[in-house]
Parts: structure tokens; sequence; C-alpha cells
């Protein structure tokens, strides 16, 4: 066969292209328990550091064991579908997932309250992708700890019961946007209240 033909340049890239498609699809089947094993191991470790549980070392079993000895996990069902939540069976601590976009992609993490839903606890992420050494920032320990103690001011509108960026201190309810990352910090701020609204009208009526 002419390999400049028509003919051959369409069956060798049809080869080469089943050929590596093949490959992709056994890799992915080989690997597809491994990637559900290491992304139950990481929602393990956020969730125990978010509800800031004592483990046993550092393992991957230490924090297992902290989320399956303390944590509960509940599903709520309402007209937009079934949200999870989790709650802590000592302290009455709630653990809310949160997601949305960012200003490069998304964003998912878990913001914990105290059992009334009137302060924040702790602030953990699951996965961003915002840029390093701006707003990737906000995974940081300073900035996950200025959260700690914050006040909801569910008397607020919606959009402000939580602020992060510029804002009156004495309100309780603010936090500081991280430098450079304005955007990054402003979406942060959208997605949790937009969480916390949602989350709130849903537990409530769960409750009744």
């Amino acid at each position: 066969m002419n390999r400049e033909s028509p003919g051959y340049i369409l069956f060798f890239i049809t080869a080469v292209s089943l050929f590596f498609g093949l490959l992709i699809s056994v890799v992915n089947y080989a690997t597809v328990d491994i990637l559900k094993k290491n992304e139950a191991m990481h929602k393990n470790r956020v969730i125990a550091r978010a509800f800031m549980l004592e483990t046993e070392g550092s393992s991957p079993l230490s924090y297992e064991k902290a989320v399956s000895d303390k944590i509960e996990e509940h599903k709520l069902v309402s007209a937009g579908g079934e949200r999870i939540y989790y709650k802590n069976r000592d302290t009455g601590e709630i653990g809310i997932i949160f997601s949305g976009t960012g200003f490069w992609d998304r964003i998912t993490g878990i913001i914990v309250l105290s059992g009334d839903l009137e302060t924040v606890r702790n602030i953990q992420f699951l996965e961003q992708k915002e840029t390093p050494g701006l707003g990737a920032r906000i995974e940081e320990k300073g900035f996950t700890d200025s959260f700690k103690g914050i006040t909801v001011k569910w008397g607020n509108s919606p959009e402000k019961r939580i602020i992060i960026g510029p804002g009156d201190n004495a309100a309780g309810n603010r936090v500081d946007a991280i430098t450079g990352a304005t955007q990054t910090s402003a979406s942060l701020m959208n997605m949790l209240n937009i969480e916390l609204e949602s989350f709130r009208n849903v537990y409530q009526v769960g409750r009744e």
C-alpha cells in the first residue's frame, strides 16, 4: 500500500486512535478502584480536619476511624433533590458541603457550624484549582483559621451573612479577603452564603 495514499493515512490514523483509546480504557479500568480509594481517604482527612477531630496518628486508617467513630452522615430530601450533611455525635456540630465556581475552576469544601447554625467552627477544602500563591491560599491555615468563631448573621440579607473582604469588624461575621485574590475571595463568599441559605431552608423543613 502506498504510504502517501489517503487510504493508508486513514488506516494508520484509525489504527493509532484505536490502540491508544484501548490503552486508555485499560488503564482507567485498572485504576478506577485505586482512584475511588484515594478519593475516600482524602474526604475522610478533610472531614476530620474540618471537625477538628483527634486522630491516632496521620495515617489514612486513623482519619477513617476518627470519622466513623464521631461523625454521622445524614440525608435531607427536598424538591431540589437530596442533600448530604454531617453531624458530630458528641458536639452536635453540623458540617455542610459547599461548591461553586471560583476564579478558574470549581471549589468544593466543608464548613462546620455549631449545632444551632449560629457560629462557624471551621472551614476546609476538598478541591480547588485556583492560582498557586494567590487564590490557592484559601487552603492555608491562616485563612481557614480566620473563620473560626465568626457569627453567621442570619438577620442580614442572604448575600451578607458571611463577609469575606471589607466590612464592619464589630459585626463579627467578617474575615479578610486574600491579598491579590479578590475574585476568588468574592466567589467563595458568594458560594458560602448561597449554600447556607439553601441548607437552612431544607434543614428546618426536614426537622419539622
